[in-house]
């Protein structure tokens, strides 16, 4: 059984004898490769071509893998490889709305610019070389009325030649799942307003934001009917929910029933759906049967969040599934390896025949290859 079909063996429900394990070392890889303080060109999970000359950057890259691509890992250690596909759309602006973005220094800033007024969001480039807000496009609810302006003028156009490309280089290693980002909700909380707004505007103007999130989904969901048509067989809404930014109530209220409508039609298309939750959301558990997910993604149990391996798997409804690792903060501790295998070894059997190992959310700049290495060497067999 190849790498991919193990892994979609999981979600048919087929329950193989031994767990997939499918660990996301990218972050880790780039920071070997990137000089400190400088911008990463990649982000997490993300594809890196072997041809893409980044793999000749010496950086701080361990003497033995001087020489490794990323995808060289996953070769030589027998690795799943899971990709999150992320261009397989561009967006275009109608109606004289344009989007105009430049790096000055350690700050990027994006304007939108319409007939109805222009707005501004600033990023700036933190010290391990991603990008994190500063500023966000809403200041006020008459921010709002100009973001409609944008959200009306967005066009889709898909790319499922991005796709092909990376399924075409991955082969049967592993699989590429097609990115659908924020949930309408999930927007206004981490890209348009940012989350300490988003409460005051839900109790100064409520009908406001109501009406805004039926208009950015109907838009968001032209995005699901093109994902639909994509050429691989999962799609992930990622909204890194966590019940600390998004509590359980607004989760209910406002993400469900857009991940209802969603699910309904990628389903029908004959994908397979899962969303990213990488931070605490025990306060989610018993909403997981009303999302309509076939995957949860990233799940990274205590001592990093607020949930335990055995209280996750009890709450998940028959037919879910997890991407579940062991913390990634294990990795950086020089702990014993015994520790981390026996974290693995509890997964397994939390999990079985339900789950896809990995580390969990992500291995860190500091996170320990040798330990991934066990670890993968731990689980293989069976497969």
């Amino acid at each position: 059984m190849t790498h991919r079909e193990h892994f979609f063996a999981v979600l048919e429900g087929k329950k193989p004898a031994a767990m997939p394990f499918f660990p996301d070392i990218t972050d880790w890889y780039t920071s070997q490769r990137t000089p400190r303080g400088e911008e990463k060109k990649f982000g997490a999970a993300e594809f890196i071509p072997d041809s893409d000359p980044f793999h000749h950057q010496a950086g701080t890259m361990p003497a033995k893998y001087h020489e490794f691509s990323l995808f060289d890992f996953y070769r030589e250690f027998d690795w799943g490889f899971p990709v999150h596909i992320s261009n397989w759309f561009d967006v275009e602006y109608t109606g004289g709305v344009e989007r105009v973005s430049r790096v000055d220094g350690r700050e990027r800033i994006v304007r939108l610019i319409t007939p109805k007024g222009e707005l501004r969001h600033v990023d700036w480039l933190a010290a391990d070389g991603t990008w994190a807000p500063h500023e966000h496009y809403v200041k006020s609810l008459k921010d709002l009325d100009i973001m409609r302006v944008v959200v009306d003028s967005t066009r889709f156009v898909a790319r499922y030649e991005n796709v092909k490309a990376v399924m075409r280089e991955m082969g049967e290693r592993g699989f590429g799942d097609i990115v659908i980002f924020r949930s309408p909700f999930g927007k206004l909380v981490h890209q348009y307003i940012g989350f300490e707004q988003v409460i005051y505007m839900l109790f100064d103007d409520p009908q406001n934001i109501h009406d805004f999130l039926k208009l950015q989904e109907k838009k968001d969901m032209e995005l699901v009917r093109l994902a639909a048509g994509a050429p691989e067989r999962l799609v992930i809404i990622s909204d890194h929910a966590d019940e600390n930014l998004i509590s359980p109530r607004q989760y209910e209220d406002y993400c469900i029933p857009f991940y209802q409508k969603a699910c309904d039609v990628l389903h029908q298309a004959g994908k397979f759906v899962s969303t990213h939750l990488d931070g605490n959301f025990k306060g989610y558990f018993p909403l997981l049967h009303k999302t309509g997910f076939d995957l949860l993604d990233g799940c990274t149990p205590a001592p990093m969040f607020n949930y335990e391996l055995e209280e996750l798997a009890h709450a998940m409804p028959e037919g879910m599934k997890a991407f579940c690792g062991v913390p990634s903060s294990l990795f950086c501790q020089k702990l014993p390896v015994e520790k981390i295998l026996a974290f693995g070894d509890r997964v397994q059997k939390a999990l079985s025949g339900r789950g896809i190992l990995n580390v969990g959310d992500i291995l860190p700049p500091d996170g320990d290859i040798e330990q991934v290495v066990a670890l993968g060497k731990h689980v293989q067999g069976g497969r």
